[in-house]
């Protein structure tokens, strides 16, 4: 890795664990640093600090967004973690930013839609979340209207929402992994 670079984008993505070499979960302690030299909303600098709605959480943009980093403000966590293009990591070497929804169907057709946010996940790809499109709603729209649309984001996903809820409980209901041995 460059010396330059604060993040690794060639890194494996290892779902529900780290991404970029930055484990999700972990402390901002240690990271501070690097956050602090370049903490600035200009979107060239190699660290900008985004502003976002939530009064919980402060977002970190890595070049431009290749990784972005939301960090809960209370206990200084970093709770998501989220490669977009640009990024070269990829997960198993079989998923990568930038394939078609296709293209991830045709390595596991078990993929199923979550919305929003217009996310791909499997219950043989747990930990993650292939973002195509913040658009879909799986109540009106078909994913194969969406098929040639571009994976434009892999997020790492813990089992729990922000609110609490067991995300693969909602999306695979009796079906979830854990209930099939």
């Amino acid at each position: 890795m460059d010396k330059e670079q604060y993040f690794d984008i060639e890194a494996p993505i290892i779902p529900g664990v780290s991404l970029g070499g930055i484990n999700q979960g972990m402390q901002v302690k240690g990271l501070e640093k690097i956050f602090r030299t370049d903490q600035y909303f200009a979107r060239d600098k190699k660290i900008s600090l985004v502003t976002t709605p939530s009064l919980r959480y402060i977002e970190y943009w890595y070049m431009g967004g290749i990784m972005r980093l939301k960090v809960d403000i209370y206990d200084g966590r970093i709770s998501n973690i989220i490669a977009t293009a640009g990024y070269q990591g990829t997960v198993n070497g079989v998923l990568r930013v930038g394939m078609t929804v296709r293209e991830v169907l045709q390595v596991d057709a078990s993929f199923t839609c979550y919305s929003p946010p217009g996310g791909l996940m499997s219950p043989n790809f747990l930990g993650i979340c292939l973002y195509f499109t913040p658009n879909f709603d799986a109540e009106t729209d078909s994913l194969s209207d969406y098929l040639d649309h571009k994976i434009l984001g892999i997020g790492l996903l813990n089992e729990f929402n922000a609110e609490g809820d067991d995300v693969y409980v909602m999306l695979y209901g009796l079906n979830h992994p854990r209930f099939n041995g």
